[in-house]
């Protein structure tokens, strides 16, 4: 009966209930997603095809108008209680599950299986595609984290170019390492995101979400459509697609993240300056860290002593180099043109060197003896002869706190960010639920199976 007081046909009833099942469907998934296609309008709704055909026997076909059982069909069911459990279906008043074989409704329970193949694989049926990447590798909150969240585009480029000869099953191997290797951080990303989502008015969130997809497509697309070589963005989201991957889904992900990186900063506000006499206490328990050592930047020339170059001979031939150079010609020219040095190619320089860590004892002891700009003697290192002229040097000492205090204000200030910060994570890992499928995983083993049915997996808090 409507509200007039009308009776209306179990067809109609069940045509209205249908459109409102769609209604409400389509609803529920707008809310879900702030970027699905706006609902029709007013004038624009779809005309429903008639006549709607359906089993034979059909529960509520049969009976008067008075039999109450008419109501009892599958839509009856379930429009009540949304989500929830369905009743028992009646039919002529009596339970349908009590009589196997004898109604024409299909058990909610029912599971059908599939011919296996020769190779022991389950065929599919025609028209059925298994979706790619769409594995639940983990679930935070209310949010779901599939395997195409996971591969970026580098990373689906990279297995496109490895997975060539490789059967599907080191396929899938490779895209369990990978995301074994990422979820974490991408785990720790969503629980910030979740958190937001919490605070954030609802009606709000589609115009941030449309603010940072043109900062997306302003910033971050035409990077990647140049990286993948192709001419556009609708040209990339095909690539994507042949990859099992989509643009849609990447600038979700960059939504997620860009969403919880702002409300860190939110959340995490550095307040306040940091006390000199903190900074002054930091500095007294690191002097070690502004200890250095002393350090010199000098010149080398070079002669070798071999069997066909005795001792004396080789002598000669370094002292007229040092003349040369005591007369005015340039160091760095003669070191070229004769020096047998692990530099000479490059003039016989050496950079900053610190005390110590040269292998020639005598070289490091006339370094740091010298005076700067003076030529040394012919220093005898066994089987090579040197001199040495100092261009600089610093004696060892200590970084005074004048100099270092601007350094030391910064360590402080990312010290205290990162307690902060840590602080809050622990606080949102306390309230929200984070499953993965390697929770339950041996330590370097491999996951564990997970099976792809609608059953919510167990949860643990993080």
């Amino acid at each position: 009966m409507d509200h007039s007081g009308r009776h209306i046909p179990v067809r109609s009833r069940f045509l209205w209930a249908g459109c409102a099942l769609a209604l409400a469907t389509a609803s529920s998934a707008l809310a879900q997603d702030p970027t699905a296609r706006s609902m029709v309008g007013p004038g624009q709704m779809p005309q429903i095809q008639k006549p709607l055909s359906r089993p034979e026997g059909w529960p509520g076909d049969k009976g008067n108008a008075a039999d109450t059982t008419r109501t009892h069909h599958v839509l009856s069911s379930i429009l009540p209680n949304p989500g929830g459990s369905l009743e028992l279906l009646l039919v002529n008043g009596k339970d349908a599950a009590k009589k196997p074989g004898k109604s024409d409704v299909l058990q909610a329970g029912f599971e059908e299986t599939l011919p296996a193949g020769a190779d022991g694989a389950t065929d599919q049926p025609a028209g059925i595609q298994s979706l790619d990447n769409a594995r639940v590798i983990a679930r935070v909150g209310p949010e779901v984290v599939l395997e195409g969240d996971l591969l970026t585009p580098s990373a689906l480029a990279w297995l496109d170019k490895v997975s060539g000869g490789l059967t599907p099953e080191q396929v899938r191997e490779l895209k369990t390492q990978i995301c074994r290797q990422v979820v974490k951080q991408h785990v720790e990303s969503l629980v910030v995101y979740v958190d937001a989502c919490r605070t954030i008015p609802e009606d709000r969130i589609p115009e941030i979400e449309k603010k940072v997809n043109e900062a997306f497509d302003q910033q971050q697309l035409p990077r990647l459509v140049k990286e993948a070589g192709v001419a556009n963005s609708f040209e990339y989201d095909m690539l994507l697609r042949s990859r099992g991957q989509s643009l849609d889904r990447i600038r979700k992900t960059f939504f997620e993240r860009a969403l919880a990186q702002q409300w860190v900063q939110q959340k995490v506000v550095q307040n306040g300056e940091i006390p000199h006499a903190e900074m002054i206490a930091w500095y007294q328990n690191h002097l070690d860290e502004y200890e250095y050592p002393a350090r010199v930047r000098f010149e080398q020339l070079t002669v070798k002593v071999t069997p066909a170059r005795p001792r004396p001979l080789a002598w000669n031939m370094l002292a007229a180099m040092g003349n040369d150079v005591m007369q005015g010609k340039v160091f760095a020219d003669i070191a070229r043109s004769q020096s047998e040095g692990p530099t000479a190619t490059t003039g016989g320089s050496y950079d900053w060197t610190t005390q110590g860590s040269l292998v020639s004892k005598a070289i490091d002891k006339a370094v740091f003896t010298l005076p700067v700009g003076q030529l040394s003697s012919i220093l005898d290192d066994g089987l090579t002869l040197h001199i040495v002229r100092v261009i600089e040097r610093n004696d060892a000492g200590r970084t005074p706190f004048i100099d270092a205090q601007v350094e030391i204000r910064g360590k402080l200030t990312d010290e205290r960010r990162k307690r902060e910060m840590d602080e809050y994570l622990a606080l949102v890992r306390e309230r929200t639920p984070v499953w993965t499928i390697f929770d339950d995983e041996p330590a370097g083993g491999p996951p564990q199976a997970v099976t792809q049915t609608g059953s919510q997996p167990p949860r643990t808090m993080r």
